[in-house]
């Protein structure tokens, strides 16, 4: 994104363990055209129109639509984006809530994040968060996993999926990331205090944000088997969100815009993305299409 402005990083009320559920913030989505080679965006365009929550977009395994969350209706709903004619589908309407919509390998099904207490509050919110199955219509069939407290989840294949497990900030427990193998639902901690971003690398590794040391937040990867995780490169200050290009080249989103983070030898070097935004405020969440081709990008909107 376009970066003179001021990007942020989005956090949903899913991470929240503690008394209260802090409000949603107002954030739109929207997409730009994205020259990896030269490192620039074009032609943004917001496809989010109405004011309120609107976030963790995800592209279709064959890039023709986006998904979301929006709370357009006074609760959080799954929306379908269709990128060729613009034509916006709700697919849920619930009185749950529901989050961090995924498409699944069959192409038939979704993951999502589900809360089936959304107006509770602290723990009885947190412990009502479960990773379900929805098919493309948008109908719940049932949990993936027994597990609960999920704040987010990513698929490292057809059978093992990463989640994240929220803390409990009144114990003084730091969120967890959490590898489930399906078939025997065995599952096993491999990192503490992390960031909300989990997703695959190109070499098929588990990637997260290592946030244990509040001055020095650090890219880190794991694969199944290990059991600590490798550095892989320092975050820019106070940046979670990011996204892999399939040449190893990393995309972040920080408090002055997008960059990308390039690997010479054990060395990472950093430019910034050109490009502008038609609004101001700040980015969080970011996902690349499937061609690569076209970034999604949350904003916060700024307030005057």
């Amino acid at each position: 994104m376009s970066h003179r402005l001021t990007v942020s990083i989005v956090s949903i009320v899913s991470i929240a363990g503690c008394a209260s559920i802090p409000p949603l913030p107002s954030t739109t989505i929207v997409l730009a055209e994205f020259d990896a080679s030269r490192g620039a965006i074009t032609s943004v365009a917001e496809i989010t129109p109405h004011a309120g929550y609107n976030n963790q977009p995800a592209f279709s395994l064959d890039g023709s639509h986006v998904y979301y969350v929006d709370d357009v209706n006074g609760g959080t709903d799954i929306v379908r984006y269709d990128r060729a004619s613009g034509v916006r589908t709700r697919l849920t309407n619930t009185s749950e809530a529901e989050f961090s919509p995924t498409p699944m390998s069959d192409r038939r099904s979704l993951s999502v994040v589900r809360v089936a207490r959304p107006t509770a509050s602290g723990e009885d919110y947190t412990e009502s968060q479960q990773l379900w199955r929805y098919d493309s219509t948008g109908r719940a069939i049932a949990p993936i996993i027994g597990m609960r407290r999920i704040g987010y989840h990513c698929w490292m294949s057809d059978a093992i999926v990463a989640v994240f497990v929220v803390g409990n900030e009144e114990r003084g427990e730091p969120h967890t990331l959490r590898v489930v193998e399906l078939t025997s639902r065995q599952s096993v901690t491999v990192a503490r205090s992390i960031g909300r971003t989990i997703r695959m690398s190109p070499q098929q590794r588990l990637t997260y944000v290592d946030k244990s040391d509040s001055t020095r937040w650090v890219l880190m990867s794991i694969k199944v088997g290990d059991e600590h995780g490798t550095p892989i490169l320092p975050m820019p200050r106070g940046s979670e969100d990011f996204a892999w290009l399939a040449d190893g080249r990393v995309l972040i989103s920080t408090a002055d815009g997008l960059v990308l983070a390039t690997q010479t030898g054990s060395a990472w070097a950093f430019a910034p993305v050109s490009g502008a935004l038609p609004l101001r405020g700040r980015i969080g969440r970011i996902t690349v299409s499937p061609d690569e081709r076209t970034i999604a990008m949350v904003i916060t909107r700024e307030t005057r």
